[in-house]
């Protein structure tokens, strides 16, 4: 009995060492095996015949030379153009285009200017025309030779209006103004604008005497009043007599 248990002790120790050391050693030889015979099978089978080569194609006929031409005479050498600095500052593409801009904008107002010049200088002057033994009819008309010219720009009262002062006191406002443009022209000749349309029989103008404009002076002395406000010449001169009360604007005598 303890010789049986022994030999069964004996079998399973063996069974043990088999079983732990079946994966280490079996798998090793069976791959050398299984790799021996895949090397002789992939030299036993044969290779694939390779296909015929394609005969070479003909090369292609070479294009006609077309026949050259005379060549063109050859520039002038260009001077080199100076290297740029590395440190110079390049002007950016929206400054070129604002200065090219600016420049036009300048160069138009520079042509426009000097058309309108240019306009101005062939415009003829307006014509005028020399009156002589003038009448003073009031104080914003005159006749000559069966002309009437009224004065252009103002307005004058009447050589029989009236006007009153800051007390209520009526005086001959009229007569006043007539009598001083008398006095302005006494015997001179009076130079007026004629019309675009020529010479008329009764017609306004700007008339000067001496070089004094007959408009202006009546409104500075106050005997007058611009029909035009907005020219600078008339709206000045009112004002100034108007600061002064002298004329239509005189205080109580």
């Amino acid at each position: 009995m303890e010789l049986a248990s022994r030999i069964f002790s004996i079998l399973l120790g063996l069974a043990v060492m088999v079983f732990f050391l079946w994966p280490v050693t079996i798998p090793v030889g069976f791959g050398e095996a299984w790799w021996g015979r895949q090397q002789i099978v992939s030299r036993s089978v044969p290779a694939p015949p390779q296909s015929a080569a394609a005969p070479p194609a003909e090369p292609a006929p070479p294009p006609p030379q077309p026949t050259p031409a005379a060549a063109p005479p050859s520039a002038p050498p260009q001077a080199a153009s100076p290297k740029a600095s590395p440190h110079a500052v390049q002007p950016s593409a929206g400054e070129g285009e604002r200065t090219l801009l600016a420049n036009e904008k300048a160069e138009a107002q520079r042509v426009a200017a000097l058309t309108g010049k240019d306009a101005a200088a062939a415009a003829p002057p307006p014509k005028a025309k020399l009156y002589y033994r003038v009448t003073v009819r009031d104080g914003g008309t005159l006749s000559s030779g069966g002309v009437v010219i009224r004065i252009g720009g103002i307005a004058a009262r009447d050589a029989e209006a009236t006007c009153k002062d800051a007390n209520g006191k009526t005086w001959a406002c009229g007569a006043a103004a007539k009598s001083a443009l008398t006095h302005l022209i006494r015997t001179r000749a009076v130079t007026c604008e004629l019309p675009k349309s020529g010479e008329q029989k009764d017609f306004a103008a700007r008339c000067s005497v001496a070089g004094t404009d007959l408009a202006t002076w009546m409104v500075r002395q106050g005997w007058a009043e611009p029909k035009e406000p907005n020219e600078p010449a008339l709206a000045e001169a009112a004002q100034a007599a108007k600061q002064e009360h002298v004329g239509l604007w005189r205080g109580p005598e």
